[in-house]
């Protein structure tokens, strides 16, 4: 479902900018620069998780894309 190898920077960058700038799924793909149709996979993933904006301060990134993708594996 995810692109393999996107960080977890461009992730939380996504949803700040999904959330807290307001920006639409197009905006954010042009701004990262990521298609739209990844922009828009990750934020339903987000969404189905219920993950907020801001993130816990505590929330490190393999915590994350456990958090968006509890079927994938996390890596080391």
């Amino acid at each position: 479902m995810p692109t393999e190898g996107l960080s977890m920077r461009f992730v939380r960058e996504m949803l700040r900018l999904h959330h807290e700038a307001g920006l639409s799924q197009r905006q954010i793909a042009r701004a990262l620069p990521l298609s739209q149709g990844v922009v828009s996979k990750y934020l339903a993933a987000a969404r189905d998780q219920e993950v907020t904006w801001p993130l816990a301060p505590d929330l490190d990134d393999a915590a994350l894309q456990a958090l968006l993708f509890p079927a994938l594996p996390v890596p080391p």
